[in-house]
Protein backbone atom coordinates (compact mmCIF):
# COMPACT_ATOMS: atom_id res chain seq x y z
CA UNK A 1 0.00 0.00 0.00
CA UNK A 2 0.97 3.57 -0.14
CA UNK A 3 0.15 7.05 1.02
CA UNK A 4 -0.63 9.76 -1.88
CA UNK A 5 0.60 12.97 -0.24
CA UNK A 6 -1.88 15.60 -1.04
CA UNK A 7 -2.00 19.45 0.00
CA UNK A 8 -1.32 18.73 3.56
CA UNK A 9 -3.38 15.22 3.26
CA UNK A 10 -2.36 11.39 3.07
CA UNK A 11 -4.56 9.29 1.14
CA UNK A 12 -4.30 5.61 1.72
CA UNK A 13 -4.68 3.75 -1.22
CA UNK A 14 -3.29 0.62 -3.44
CA UNK A 15 0.62 0.50 -4.78
CA UNK A 16 -0.87 0.14 -8.22
CA UNK A 17 -3.84 2.95 -7.96
CA UNK A 18 -0.83 5.44 -5.99
CA UNK A 19 1.60 4.84 -9.22
CA UNK A 20 -1.31 5.85 -11.76
CA UNK A 21 -2.39 9.04 -10.33
CA UNK A 22 1.44 10.16 -10.36
CA UNK A 23 2.08 8.74 -14.05
CA UNK A 24 -1.01 10.45 -15.00
CA UNK A 25 -0.20 13.56 -12.78
CA UNK A 26 2.98 13.48 -15.38
CA UNK A 27 1.44 13.30 -18.70
CA UNK A 28 -1.54 16.05 -17.40
CA UNK A 29 1.70 18.68 -16.41
CA UNK A 30 3.37 17.73 -19.96
CA UNK A 31 0.64 18.70 -21.49
CA UNK A 32 -0.83 21.63 -19.45
CA UNK A 33 -4.07 20.41 -18.75
CA UNK A 34 -6.02 19.58 -15.38
CA UNK A 35 -8.38 16.97 -14.56
CA UNK A 36 -9.89 15.82 -11.08
CA UNK A 37 -9.74 12.08 -10.36
CA UNK A 38 -11.60 10.45 -8.10
CA UNK A 39 -9.47 7.74 -6.15
CA UNK A 40 -10.38 4.36 -4.57
CA UNK A 41 -9.02 4.94 -1.25
CA UNK A 42 -9.18 3.38 2.74
CA UNK A 43 -10.92 5.69 5.19
CA UNK A 44 -9.37 5.57 8.59
CA UNK A 45 -11.68 3.18 9.66
CA UNK A 46 -10.87 0.17 7.08
CA UNK A 47 -13.65 1.47 4.67
CA UNK A 48 -13.33 1.73 0.96
CA UNK A 49 -14.08 5.29 -0.13
CA UNK A 50 -13.11 7.63 -3.00
CA UNK A 51 -11.00 10.79 -2.18
CA UNK A 52 -11.23 13.53 -5.12
CA UNK A 53 -8.16 15.50 -6.15
CA UNK A 54 -7.61 17.87 -8.88
CA UNK A 55 -3.87 16.97 -10.84
CA UNK A 56 -1.76 18.89 -13.21
CA UNK A 57 0.79 20.88 -14.01
CA UNK A 58 0.77 22.53 -10.61
CA UNK A 59 -0.04 19.17 -8.21
CA UNK A 60 2.09 19.01 -6.04
CA UNK A 61 1.89 15.28 -4.73
CA UNK A 62 4.11 12.64 -3.82
CA UNK A 63 3.85 8.91 -2.97
CA UNK A 64 5.36 6.79 0.45
CA UNK A 65 4.98 3.48 1.52
CA UNK A 66 2.45 2.13 3.97
CA UNK A 67 2.10 -0.61 6.08
CA UNK A 68 1.01 -3.81 4.02
CA UNK A 69 -2.82 -4.32 4.56
CA UNK A 70 -4.83 -7.28 3.03
CA UNK A 71 -7.37 -5.52 2.19
CA UNK A 72 -5.75 -3.05 0.23
CA UNK A 73 -7.44 -1.90 -2.81
CA UNK A 74 -6.91 -2.81 -6.14
CA UNK A 75 -8.97 -1.12 -9.19
CA UNK A 76 -7.77 -2.25 -12.72
CA UNK A 77 -10.92 -0.22 -14.36
CA UNK A 78 -9.63 3.04 -12.19
CA UNK A 79 -6.09 2.54 -13.83
CA UNK A 80 -7.69 1.76 -17.50
CA UNK A 81 -9.52 4.83 -17.39
CA UNK A 82 -6.63 7.18 -16.36
CA UNK A 83 -3.96 5.33 -18.89
CA UNK A 84 -7.24 6.25 -21.38
CA UNK A 85 -7.25 9.72 -20.69
CA UNK A 86 -3.72 10.43 -20.51
CA UNK A 87 -3.79 9.08 -24.26
CA UNK A 88 -6.46 11.79 -24.90
CA UNK A 89 -4.52 14.31 -22.63
CA UNK A 90 -2.24 15.69 -25.66
CA UNK A 91 0.80 13.68 -27.58
CA UNK A 92 3.46 15.36 -25.08
CA UNK A 93 5.02 12.42 -22.56
CA UNK A 94 7.03 13.56 -19.37
CA UNK A 95 10.55 12.45 -18.73
CA UNK A 96 10.44 8.93 -17.88
CA UNK A 97 14.04 9.15 -16.14
CA UNK A 98 13.91 6.13 -13.76
CA UNK A 99 12.29 3.66 -17.32
CA UNK A 100 9.35 2.45 -15.56
CA UNK A 101 6.33 1.44 -17.07
CA UNK A 102 2.95 3.40 -16.82
CA UNK A 103 0.13 2.62 -15.58
CA UNK A 104 1.05 -0.74 -14.38
CA UNK A 105 -2.23 -2.70 -13.51
CA UNK A 106 -4.22 -1.28 -16.31
CA UNK A 107 -3.98 -4.90 -18.63
CA UNK A 108 -4.72 -7.18 -15.77
CA UNK A 109 -8.27 -8.26 -15.71
CA UNK A 110 -10.48 -8.07 -12.73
Amino acid sequence: MKYIHYDGSRILTGDAIADAVADYAAVLGANARTDTVAIPAVADDGSVTRTTVLVGPSSELTLSAAPDDELEPEDHDFIRRLRDAATRAGTERPVDVDGGHRFAGADDTD
